[in-house]
């Protein structure tokens, strides 16, 4: 029996999203106007389309940061430096003030939760769910980094499956606080490389294609091509647990079990990281009705990740226009969109 044949039991029906009746009727008769909400307006609808509900009721975000290193990272950075060590990446986060979100002149702090999947470097034994620092760190090791994916498949099936339920969990555990939407965000050692290795087997295309070397000098065309020819040692497969086991890690499990939870309990998401595009591409390939409760977001670090994962439901962003993979300092701009949109809305 399959890991998704096993897993049915955690996906329940995820519903279609209604047709939203009331706001159609507040555009059609001008109490709120698309001119007036501007690029708002495609975000409006669909967080009222999975809210079903017009107006709004009160929001309550929070945002999940999975973090995991590829072992094939271990092979290609010849170098340690600060920004490619998510151990210390996760300190700096940890040592900044929390966010804040702003809603009807009521200052309410936003949940962070950092969870540590997997990463190489770590001072904590390893254990399930528990809290540290009271910042929000979460240990939910499954191990210390995944395989390297040039040699072997980087997750065994029970680790997959694992870190897929560990996704499934935290998102439950943040509804049963009253959350309805979420920021999925994430990073690691390595998870440049991997996501042009999932995006080229769920695209069919070439890693070597898909790969943009002026981005990342420190890694040499013969290293790329050696990474390229080592990719076909593994069969060509369009399940998206088996690609998800041999080119993913820990985090991308983890993101795939959040994105099937949320949108089974109908909690809209807001994907920041490359990393969670791609998890939203392996999720509607398990269930085709995940993606509609998925918004993409900031205009994206990488080329191919502006061209696919380009949409009409983007945030618009207004902080940076390209960002740092292993930081999720543009969260605040985000919730500024939200914020402006509020407004926007108590005018009208």
């Amino acid at each position: 029996m399959s890991f998704l044949d096993r897993s049915h039991h955690h996906i329940k029906g995820i519903q279609d999203l209604p047709e939203n009746a009331v706001l159609n009727d507040c555009l059609a008769q001008k109490r709120i106007s698309k001119s007036s909400l501007g690029h708002f307006e495609p975000l409006l609808q669909r967080l009222s389309l999975i809210h079903g509900k017009f107006p709004l009721e009160k929001l309550k975000p929070s945002i999940l940061t999975f973090v995991a290193d590829h072992g094939v990272a271990k092979s290609l950075y010849a170098t340690h430096d600060e920004f490619s060590d998510s151990h210390a990446s996760i300190l700096h986060i940890l040592s900044k003030p929390n966010y804040y979100f702003f809603q009807a002149h009521e200052k309410t702090l936003l949940g962070h939760r950092i969870v540590d999947l997997g990463a190489f470097q770590s001072d904590e034994n390893n254990s399930t769910f528990w809290l540290h620092r009271g910042q929000g760190l979460i240990n939910a090791r499954v191990n210390s980094g995944s395989a390297n994916f040039a040699e072997y498949p980087a997750m065994t099936t029970a680790e997959c499956e694992e870190a897929f339920a560990i996704g499934q969990k935290l998102v439950e555990r943040e509804i049963y606080e009253g959350v309805n939407f979420l920021f999925l965000n994430s990073f690691g050692k390595g998870e440049d490389i991997s996501f042009f290795a999932l995006l080229a087997a769920l695209k069919d295309k070439s890693f070597a294609d898909l790969w943009e070397g002026a981005l990342f000098k420190q890694f040499d065309n013969h290293a790329i091509d050696d990474l390229s020819r080592a990719l076909r040692r593994h069969p060509i497969s369009h399940d998206p647990f088996t690609i998800l086991s041999f080119y993913g890690s820990f985090e991308t499990a983890a993101l795939c079990g959040a994105i099937l939870k949320a949108a089974e309990k109908g909690v809209p998401l807001i994907l920041n990281s490359p990393m969670a595009k791609v998890a939203a591409l392996i999720s509607e390939r398990i269930n085709t009705k995940a993606i509609d409760y998925c918004i993409y977001s900031n205009a994206g670090f990488f080329e191919i990740e502006r061209q696919q994962f380009g949409s009409d439901y983007a945030i618009p962003h207004f902080s940076m226009g390209r960002y740092k993979i292993q930081e999720p300092y543009y969260l605040a701009g985000e919730m500024q969109v939200f914020q402006a949109l509020l407004e926007e809305l108590a005018m009208n």
